[in-house]
């Protein structure tokens, strides 16, 4: 019977660990989009099921959208390797956790009622998203930012 290790998403996570190579379950549980007994299950199912893939059981059980893991499988490796981050909001649409009127909704609330809250900040404080979610999508920009740094060569001196 596969198993699972319990993963739990913490703000400001050593994303060095994870690699182009961490299975979709573990990214997703990471980003605070399923738990452990979830990941679980959809690995018993794909005993059953051997022609789908993690991400379509997960999508048939309504945990998340396909486009989700979708987004997760497809695009992870280059995220980590990304030098230049986009906005939050940019992130979240294309993994199709928020949609466009969601998107605008909160622009709306930041630039009108609350300038003082951060982007992340509403998309939770409207229920819409976990912090988990929105510390995954920070550590990896602040992740792919010091790996970034770390590549340059600089010439002291001339």
């Amino acid at each position: 019977m596969p198993s699972s290790q319990t993963i739990t998403a913490q703000p400001n996570q050593d994303l060095s660990k994870l690699s182009s190579s961490t299975k979709l379950g573990e990214l997703l549980q990471l980003a605070g989009l399923i738990s452990a007994a979830q990941v679980e299950l959809v690995l018993r199912d794909q005993v059953q099921y051997p022609e789908l893939k993690i991400g379509q059981l997960l999508a048939l059980r309504g945990w998340v959208k396909q486009e989700t893991a979708d987004f997760f499988a497809r695009r992870w490796s280059a995220l980590l390797n990304q030098k230049r981050f986009l906005p939050l909001g940019y992130y979240l649409t294309e993994a199709a956790l928020l949609n466009d009127r969601q998107i605008s909704t909160l622009l709306a609330l930041q630039k009108l009622r609350q300038p003082w809250m951060k982007f992340g900040e509403l998309v939770v404080a409207q229920g819409w998203l976990k912090q988990a979610t929105i510390d995954f999508f920070h550590d990896l920009e602040g992740y792919s930012l010091k790996k970034a740094i770390a590549q340059r060569h600089f010439v002291i001196g001339r």
